[in-house]
């Protein structure tokens, strides 16, 4: 049986082209920042972009999946930024895991602090224990592991030192400076002076001793 061209194009109509995610995102981010993420819907976000709510759920199968994927695209901004110091850590292990510290410190002060409203997902993430959240802490984990290895491996940091727990430790230890919501309890005043004292007490544990 035939198709008639016209009817087949019809049947098109609608149905998007190309990946829409990331425009998807950017709108569902605006409104999240001038509304505020509890007050906006599907709807809202499929209205944004001249599509259907129906056309929106092609791309996501519903509202936790579109926050999720926000999370996680906010929280990757961190994680690449740490991973471009991290990967200098063959110059320098030492120097690199302060500089580390407070990279990681400044990118999430800066996603709490000064993203407007839209924030307050990231910390409803960290509440909520949503994977994107889960897997950022497993990315700041492999960072430090990162460069602790690159340490142990210089001989500039112990040797003796169990690379995964010791990596774990040291993460615990940051997550004053670096757990938004310990930053979102405690503020931000002194955060530059806070996250260099917690990266020097554990490089001092981390230091190998002449």
């Amino acid at each position: 049986m035939k198709i008639n061209p016209a009817v087949s194009e019809k049947r098109k109509a609608g149905r998007p082209t190309v990946d829409r995610r990331d425009e998807i995102l950017d709108a569902a981010e605006r409104l999240y920042d001038a509304l505020g993420f509890e007050k906006v819907t599907v709807t809202d976000v499929a209205r944004a972009l001249g599509m259907s709510p129906a056309n929106l759920y092609r791309s996501f199968a519903n509202r936790q999946a579109i926050d999720e994927a926000v999370t996680r695209r906010s929280l990757s901004v961190i994680e690449d930024a740490a991973w471009r110091v991290a990967r200098t850590a063959h110059a320098d292990p030492l120097q690199t895991f302060e500089q580390l510290c407070m990279t990681i410190s400044r990118e999430t002060r800066d996603l709490l602090f000064s993203r407007g409203r839209a924030s307050d997902l990231c910390l409803a993430a960290t509440r909520g224990h949503w994977p994107p959240v889960r897997d950022f802490m497993d990315t700041l984990h492999g960072v430090i592991r990162h460069v602790i290895a690159e340490g142990q491996r210089q001989g500039v940091m112990r040797p003796e030192l169990p690379l995964e727990e010791t990596a774990a430790s040291a993460v615990c230890a940051m997550a004053k400076v670096w757990h938004p919501i310990m930053l979102d309890t405690f503020g931000v005043e002194a955060l530059e002076e806070e996250t260099a004292g917690l990266a020097r007490l554990v490089l001092e544990a981390l230091r190998r001793k002449n």
